[in-house]
């Protein structure tokens, strides 16, 4: 199972700072974009952050109810995976056909409002779940274990896609993502709301090599 950075800040200098401490560390890394139009907060520019990650394999999570907008930015920085919220969006076809013409791979989000059981209309159009255990838009949210049935859900139906949880990870919960069998894991706060990104992105990989 990977664990993936995943970075949600309005402050693109700040965040800057931290993901040179993780380069040669984490193969991968997860950039958080909010534009208000989902959650109350917005987030630093896609385009703040080309030419920083090139020695990362970048996803990118929309939180945004138009991410067509914004498909043009996750191709400028690399991104290799990009997803979008279910819930939140007005045509996920539209969407899901705006996203072919780019390299990266497709993936739709599971907030906590929405049935597991809607990812299935799309589920030959995508190569990736990823399934939200907290409310999105603000890290260090309360982990909430009933989404982690979401997984099993998906994985008794499909073993060939890729799936992620995210949101509340930390060296508690991450043993119970690894039990279910995801692919990786989403980590925010646990990382990046300590001084030390490198120290604690190692950290939680020793907890889930002891299991």
């Amino acid at each position: 199972m990977l664990i993936i950075p995943a970075v949600l800040s309005n402050d693109s200098e700040k965040v800057l700072d931290k993901i040179k401490q993780l380069r040669g560390e984490s193969e991968w890394i997860q950039i958080d974009f909010a534009d208000s139009t989902m959650t109350e907060d917005t987030t630093f520019d896609l385009h703040d952050l080309v030419g920083h990650v090139d020695d990362f394999l970048v996803e990118v999570h929309l939180m945004t109810t138009e991410p067509e907008k914004y498909l043009d930015a996750c191709s400028t920085l690399g991104a290799s995976r990009v997803y979008f919220h279910l819930g939140e969006v007005e045509s996920p076809s539209h969407v899901l056909q705006e996203m072919d013409p780019y390299d990266f791979t497709k993936g739709i989000v599971l907030s906590p409002q929405t049935p597991v059981e809607d990812v299935f209309a799309y589920i030959d159009e995508i190569d990736a779940v990823q399934i939200m255990t907290v409310v999105p838009g603000v890290q260090g949210g309360e982990f909430l274990p009933a989404m982690l049935d979401k997984v099993t859900y998906v994985r008794e139906r499909r073993t060939d896609i890729w799936i992620s949880v995210d949101g509340g990870i930390d060296s508690d919960t991450i043993t119970k993502a690894k039990e279910l069998g995801v692919d990786a894991t989403g980590v925010g706060s646990a990382i990046f709301g300590t001084d030390n990104v490198a120290k604690a992105y190692h950290e939680l990989g020793s907890v889930i090599k002891e299991k």
